[in-house]
């Protein structure tokens, strides 16, 4: 009886190894048949990949959205941390004022600036005296040669000092016109965003230690060089503050974002870079797309201003972009 099975299954073995290797070959058949499908609907890329085109059903196209692009009316906003760094108070008299820093550094340079401010008013007075002198001949050449002298070296102390203070974002002149109940801001601006600021420009301010507050000050003044560093450039802020509240040391933003119209505002996610270049999809019809080139103003956390390269009734591709950039770019 084994002697019996064993002989069946000897005899069946070739129709079962026969039976494995067509379902095999049926397996392969399909996987190949697959893979000539999914190349059939492979995106064409043409024109060094500034054009896409996607074959009817291909599954990259439910993965892309567009929008269409129009010229409007929108405020990008330009938030830019600060820090109050001084506060003004009245001094003895009406006409005084005391300037409190949060900086001992400031401080000292301010102390400086008017100790030399002061220096270099006594020796103008000395050297106009010296020269009355001499031309009355009741002062001699040295005289007048040491007279010009100290009004020379005054003068040079007193541009070092106003000098460092301009490098921090402070004009000096205006310490001695600034109303008292004043405070100031110092901010950093990104020279990319500078063009947003206007001097005398009203602007609103958050401050951290007063989070449900609404405060506005003024933009007095822009800073005369960019940080080499962080590329940013000083810009103080003025604002009232007639029951000393706001304190040296407290940290705010300021806001510096404008309404703008007749802009293109796009999303973010649109925008692709590559290499420094800025880049966006144009979707021409159901199954193709063309990269363009655009150039790009202010930015926002979600949108950003399009300048050049985009037109009112285009629509622009805002989600599948790494998508098309990966097709695109060879990525």
């Amino acid at each position: 009886m084994n002697a019996t099975r064993l002989s069946i299954l000897i005899l069946a073995l070739p129709c079962i190894l026969g039976g494995a290797a067509l379902t095999s070959g049926c397996n392969g058949d399909d996987v190949a048949a697959s893979r000539r499908q999914q190349a059939l609907r492979r995106a064409e890329v043409s024109d060094g990949g500034n054009s896409i085109r996607f074959p009817s059903g291909s599954a990259g196209l439910s993965r892309i959205t567009s929008t269409m692009v129009e010229k409007r009316t929108a405020t990008i906003p330009v938030i830019a941390p600060a820090r109050v760094v001084a506060s003004i108070v009245p001094g003895l008299s009406s006409t005084d004022r005391i300037v409190m820093f949060d900086s001992p550094d400031v401080t000292s340079l301010y102390s400086q600036y008017r100790q030399s401010s002061a220096n270099v008013a006594r020796a103008s007075k000395n050297l106009s005296r010296i020269k009355d002198m001499f031309q009355n001949q009741a002062a001699t050449a040295k005289d007048l040669n040491d007279a010009e002298n100290d009004a020379a070296t005054g003068k040079a102390a007193m541009a070092e000092s106003e000098s460092k203070l301009r490098g921090l974002g402070y004009n000096p002149p205006e310490f001695n016109t600034v109303a008292p109940g004043t405070a100031w801001l110092m901010c950093d601006v990104p020279e990319s965003q500078l063009n947003e600021v206007q001097r005398g420009e009203d602007v609103p301010i958050q401050l951290a230690s007063f989070p449900d507050g609404k405060f506005r000050g003024r933009a007095d003044a822009i800073g005369e060089v960019v940080d080499p560093v962080t590329r940013t450039v000083k810009v103080r802020v003025s604002m009232p503050n007639p029951r000393g509240r706001i304190l040296p040391g407290m940290f705010a933003r300021v806001d510096f974002g404008d309404p703008i119209s007749g802009i293109v505002l796009f999303p973010a996610s649109g925008v692709v870079t590559v290499e420094g270049a800025d880049y966006a999809f144009i979707q021409l019809n159901d199954s193709e797309f063309v990269r363009r080139r655009i150039t790009i103003g202010s930015s926002g956390a979600k949108d950003v201003i399009v300048l050049k390269g985009l037109s009112d009734g285009e629509r622009v591709v805002t989600d599948g972009a790494m998508l098309l950039k990966g097709l695109s770019f060879g990525y």
